[in-house]
């Protein structure tokens, strides 16, 4: 029997694997731009035709059944396998100098910007497209070549590079550490400071950082919050106050004196950044050539800079 028989429509499919994916009805109709209740009707026919139920609904969420998981496991190694051809077919038809990263808004725009002419210069039949996350870079390695990840260790799903160890120390412009000082100058009262913070639950936030370093904590000091990293940097590019920085995303501003330290305190965390790119597919050639570079691009970094 043909596969179009098998199925109710040729939609279905790309429904279940999005609802299968993230698990959540809602998240699938926002991928397709549609209703839920469109996605729960298609999810619906699919059952009914195939005869069993694909997904188990309770209040607390959607999980798969055991013919669910079983569809889902077969459906995506088919997909992956399209993905690959489509690669392939792309490749032969001049698109091979494309490549997908993965990245942190705050590292494309620190990092990657500031050296754009030089990696057009070295790799000068390569295009660069950016998926751009706005807080730590996180998620799945679907339709990017590389990405870069928070210790992201190889494993038999992903292949992965060190890039550089976390790193992370206060920062400011040099103007407003000309008029406010080093942290360690202000005697336990932070007041006089402003702390740029940003939002949502964060590994390191301000108070692990200046309980770390016997800074005391910031009562009483201005604090200002942004839900984007580039944003919190900004603050401190400025002027208006002070900034954790993670020094692969800030080594280029302190090195051409835009950003200094505002304290002496460097916290390592004993955990690394990777460059990580998925094991469903071979590394492209293109995306070789950009690994590459980014590695010996962060690798001739200087940190003689790093602390106060």
């Amino acid at each position: 029997m043909s596969l179009r028989r098998l199925l109710p429509s040729p939609n279905a499919i790309f429904v279940f694997e999005a609802t299968a994916r993230h698990l959540s009805f809602s998240r699938a109709a926002e991928e397709f731009n549609v209703t839920q209740s469109a996605i729960s009707r298609m999810i619906a026919r699919l059952e009914t035709h195939l005869g069993t139920k694909l997904f188990l609904r309770s209040p607390v969420g959607v999980s798969l059944t055991d013919d669910g998981r079983q569809l889902y496991h077969a459906v995506t190694a088919g997909f992956q396998q399209m993905e690959m051809a489509l690669d392939d077919i792309r490749a032969r038809q001049g698109e091979e100098g494309t490549v997908t990263l993965s990245l942190s808004s705050a590292f494309a725009m620190h990092w990657v910007m500031p050296r754009l002419a030089r990696f057009q210069t070295s790799l000068p039949g390569i295009d660069l497209r950016f998926q751009l996350a706005r807080g730590e870079p996180d998620g799945p390695l679907d339709g990017v070549d590389l990405a870069i990840r928070y210790n992201a260790i190889a494993n038999e799903e992903q292949q992965s590079w060190v890039l550089m160890e976390e790193i992370v120390l206060p920062v400011c412009s040099p103007a407003y550490r000309a008029e406010h000082g080093l942290l360690d100058e202000a005697a336990g009262d932070l007041t006089q400071h402003t702390f740029a913070h940003l939002s949502g639950s964060t590994r390191i936030p301000w108070t692990r950082y200046l309980g770390a370093h016997g800074y005391g904590q910031p009562p009483g000091s201005r604090s200002l919050t942004f839900s984007d990293y580039t944003l919190v940097l900004q603050t401190a590019l400025r002027g208006r106050g002070i900034a954790l920085g993670w020094w692969h995303v800030v080594a280029d501003d302190i090195v051409h004196g835009d950003l200094v330290p505002a304290a002496r305190g460097v916290m390592r965390t004993g955990h690394a950044y990777h460059l990580v790119a998925t094991t469903r597919r071979p590394l492209r050639k293109p995306a070789a050539l950009v690994r590459d570079w980014i590695l010996e691009e962060m690798a001739a970094l200087p940190t003689q800079t790093i602390g106060g």
